[in-house]
């Protein structure tokens, strides 16, 4: 052994660089400063010399000092670790850093493993010290530093937190329930459940001999270029089967009788492949199935993620298989459509092929959309050699909680066109943190006169697994859920009770052309008795719209949709339009951005669209519609403070102002936005403990659909000729100040019963 340690001594030495060697390369290194210096001196600050140019450039020179000495400081405090330590602390750090970039960002990161690791290591060695008899003073004060930092850290991971939307503490449905059934209510039709696949299933019964009916395999390996390398084979060696043999295979809950009865295909997200994702909407399957709809759990686990993964570490399955859900969900229908002209096969004509639906849960709501977009493609946009065609007739596009954007066909956003399109999402969602959805749903186009309609639901304080009853109620999982903040979550039956509302009413609504069930989804208020209490935001568009201001329209502010529009803002402190942003990510639309304040301008602020010579169509059955949101930001102008000594903010109120239309003859009509509903503001929740250390902001614009009937507007002034609108406006006279994100303003024709 001694040996041994000679020559890696003798083996180091040789290795070892000269003080000489060290000397030489120091000097190099300052030579490259010099140069840096004198070249910026010369490039940038003597051909057009000033003193300010040349006391930037000091200024950034000390400020690179800074950051070096920092590394500097960094460096010497590893050097003078002992070697043990050095080692054990690199060993945890790393992935420490690593997994706490995916829990806070940043921020939290950067703040909370150093501290967390600091106050550790310091309880731990001054506290062994302190074990055997070393009393000293400095040993006493490392170790009482390190419980305070690890006592601060405790509080904040079980310490309560203040309710971060006290103005909605005691906010209630109001009751305007419609007179329809309850959608959340069993149907009149006995259930029966199966599997089918291709009876090969090595871990799983139900999809080798339990399937009561066999389907073929499919080839994906062009889809799925994640199949490949170590990761690929270790993931056919688990499975039985690589990505050209793709088993087709679902767990079904189908209505007794003689059908025909629409299809609906539901596909979970992304989680581990070892535990198993589509027993988790049962709930779904045997509500829909009692009213009359063939509900399908699609098995697609083994595109999901798995430890396995980092086999191939340089191409982890981070939503780059979101094309090839959708593909698969497509293979599906094929497969649904041969078995329905199978006279052999028991679901001969059970199926209405014209009634089709499909809904998708985090990856899967990704892939829901995607496969829309492919259902209308001849051929695979990113590999031509792979044949579609499919053209189903889907009449229904469901997302629960949804990703965006992992894929992106020819790297263009997913489109959607005059489909009936979903989404749901919570706002504690410790997952898919932001509203990606929105996107989607911004993106959908409804044409004019088309009988397709879009919304969104947006569910304060629920979250993202408790969709899916094999998910369990932690978004985050080990070995990082205890930093979940579950403090105000709701409770995972009150979040699913609100999707069986929602989901069999547009499925009534789209498939089953129960045109009634519309309204739930423009007004949460339209299902009150049937839900839970709580707050709901919700926003609709629909193809019976004419728009007169979408802010698509041009770069210009002062010009709307409508043919001839002008806008005119008065006494605004912010007028702008903008791409809006979420918390992580972007909205796929532009908005108005609205802000007033009595501190800077006591005249009026005001906000008009002028409807030129022409005006829309309209009548007594019309409504007045707008999308709105409070912005989350200052009143005042960036920069601008408020004149005098100001009290300190309380928490944030809802905001109300008067909307105002005017026909051609000058006659005006008022009424409050609160004769619908006041504003309220951003829903806030951050889905972390030690929220302070998030990266991101804890909240994000949500539209909310306004409604207006005209006829309420003609209530207040008979004289208002409603077919003659001259123009649509706000004013802003109900709050002293406030600021709102604004979004499609427009003429809706009545619902057709």
């Amino acid at each position: 052994m001694g040996r041994i340690r000679g020559r890696i001594r003798r083996l180091r030495e040789t290795f070892t660089p000269s003080d000489r060697a060290w000397s030489a390369a120091a000097v190099a290194m300052l030579a490259v400063w010099l140069y840096l210096a004198v070249a910026l001196l010369l490039g940038e600050v003597a051909p057009h010399f000033s003193f300010e140019a040349l006391a930037g450039l000091i200024v950034a020179l000390a400020a690179f000092a800074l950051v070096s000495g920092g590394a500097l400081l960094v460096f010497w405090a590893f050097g003078a670790m002992k070697r043990r330590y050095r080692a054990a602390l690199l060993l945890t750090l790393v992935p420490l850093l690593f997994m706490a970039l995916g829990v806070w960002g940043p921020k939290g990161a950067a703040i909370a493993v150093p501290l967390g690791l600091m106050g550790l290591s310091l309880v731990a060695g001054a506290g062994a010290s302190l074990a055997v008899g070393r009393r000293r003073f400095a040993t006493t004060v490392f170790f009482l530093a390190g419980v305070g930092i690890l006592g601060f850290g405790v509080y904040g991971l079980l310490g309560p937190t203040p309710d971060p939307n006290p103005s909605l503490a005691r906010f209630r449905l109001a009751d305007r329930t419609l007179g329809l059934p309850d959608p959340a209510r069993p149907g009149p039709f006995k259930v029966t459940t199966f599997t089918y696949g291709g009876g090969r299933d090595r871990l799983r019964a139900d999809y080798a001999g339990g399937v009561r009916i066999r389907s073929r395999s499919v080839d994906g390996s062009k889809l799925d270029d994640r199949w490949t390398g170590p990761g690929g084979w270790i993931r056919t060696l688990y499975w039985g089967f690589d990505a050209r043999s793709f088993p087709v295979q679902g767990r079904v809950w189908a209505p007794e009788g003689p059908g025909p009865f629409p299809l609906v295909l539901m596909v979970h997200g992304n989680h581990a492949m070892e535990d198993f994702s589509d027993p988790g909407y049962a709930y779904l399957g045997q509500l829909l199935a009692s009213q009359g709809f063939i509900f399908v759990s699609v098995d697609e686990n083994f595109l999901n993620s798995s430890m396995a993964d980092y086999l191939n570490p340089l191409k982890l399955r981070t939503g780059q298989e979101n094309d090839a859900r959708a593909w698969l969900l497509l293979e599906h229908l094929v497969q649904w459509r041969a078995w329905n002209q199978d006279r052999a096969n028991p679901m001969f004509g059970k199926v209405d092929m014209d009634r089709l639906a499909l809904m998708g849960h985090s990856r899967g709501g990704e892939a829901v959309a995607t496969a829309a977009a492919f259902n209308q493609l001849e051929r695979y946009p990113d590999d031509a050699r792979q044949a579609f065609g499919y053209h189903f007739k889907l009449g229904a596009i469901v997302a629960v909680a949804p990703v965006d954007g992992q894929y992106k066909p020819r790297e263009a956003p997913t489109p959607l066109k005059d489909v009936n399109y979903f989404v749901l999402q919570g706002s504690l969602d410790g997952d898919v943190s932001s509203f990606m959805g929105s996107s989607q749903y911004d993106r959908a186009v409804i044409s004019p006169g088309a009988e397709a309609f879009k919304a969104d639901l947006y569910v304060k304080d629920a979250d993202h697994n408790q969709f899916n009853t094999a998910w369990g109620h932690n978004d985050l999982g080990l070995p990082f859920e205890f930093l979940l903040d579950r403090q105000r979550l709701l409770p995972g039956d009150v979040q699913r009770r609100i999707a069986q509302v929602y989901i069999p009413a547009f499925l009534q609504a789209t498939l089953n052309h129960q045109s009634g069930y519309r309204a739930l989804f423009q007004d949460p208020r339209a299902g009150a008795r049937w839900l839970p209490q709580g707050y709901l935001s919700a926003n609709y568009a629909d193809g019976r719209t004419t728009w007169l201001a979408t802010y698509e329209e041009d770069l210009d502010p002062a010009t709307g949709a409508w043919p001839g529009a002008t806008i005119t803002g008065r006494n605004l402190t912010v007028w702008k339009e903008v791409f809006a942003k979420l918390k992580s990510t972007r909205m796929d639309t532009d908005l108005a951005i609205l802000a007033w304040d009595d501190r800077a301008q006591r005249a009026r602020a005001s906000y008009s669209l002028d409807l030129g010579a022409t005006p829309p169509p309209a009548g007594v059955d019309s409504d007045l519609v707008f999308s709105a949101a409070d912005a989350g930001m200052s009143s005042l102008p960036k920069g601008a403070k408020p004149p005098g000594k100001q009290p300190r903010p309380g928490p944030a109120k809802p905001l109300d102002w008067t909307v105002v239309v005017t026909d051609a003859n000058g006659h005006a009509a008022r009424l409050p936005l609160s004769h619908d509903q006041v504003l309220y503001p951003q829903i806030k929740g951050q889905t972390r403990r030690l929220a302070a250390l998030v990266t991101d902001p804890p909240s994000e614009i949500v539209l909310r659909r306004y409604r207006f009937p005209l006829r309420d507007f003609a209530a207040v002034n008979p004289a208002l000729e409603v077919g003659r609108l001259k123009s649509v406006g706000f004013e802003f006279d109900r709050s002293p100040r406030g600021a709102i994100a604004l979004d499609d303003v427009g003429l809706a024709a009545a619902t057709p019963k």
